[in-house]
């Protein structure tokens, strides 16, 4: 159920529209999954005689219980990977977001000492503004920035 609320939030689609509608059509759903059931049910006994007919009736079963053990595990593994790549993100997201209040509180906390000394009130507030200034019209998209002479319209 995790990983169909991910998908439909991933789609832009509210869980609880998605759940409202599979309710509002359980039933049709529960038709569609038995005679999905019995397609893949019947599927598997054709298969069965099949390979009972190529090679007996002890190795045919035995050859399709190890194809559904060889999907299973590949769907083991996609899940463990998937699972492993979307901890490490939200590890790195976390990662940095702690990063950047550590710095936030560090540069608060010195802030106000560095604010009383003599040397940054006349050097390095006005050379503090000048760099925000400059940073501030050479930023790309900015409207202040210098023109190339074409309209961007």
């Amino acid at each position: 159920m995790h990983l169909l609320a991910l998908a439909a939030s991933v789609l832009g689609i509210e869980v609880d529209e998605l759940l409202e509608h599979f309710k509002r059509n359980a039933m049709a759903w529960s038709a569609v999954a038995l005679f999905a059931l019995i397609g893949l049910v019947f599927g598997l006994v054709a298969l069965n005689a099949w390979f009972t007919l190529m090679w007996g009736p002890i190795v045919a079963p035995l050859v399709i219980a190890a194809g559904a053990l060889v999907i299973a595990l590949g769907l083991y593994a996609a899940i463990t990977i998937t699972d492993s790549i979307a901890k490490k993100h939200a590890a790195q997201r976390r990662n940095a977001a702690e990063k950047t209040a550590l710095v936030t509180t560090a540069a608060l906390t010195a802030l106000p000492l560095v604010l009383k000394s003599d040397l940054m009130r006349k050097v390095g507030i006005p050379i503090g503004g000048a760099l925000a200034a400059a940073y501030l019209l050479a930023k790309p998209g900015s409207s202040h920035g210098h023109s190339n002479g074409h309209d961007p319209d």
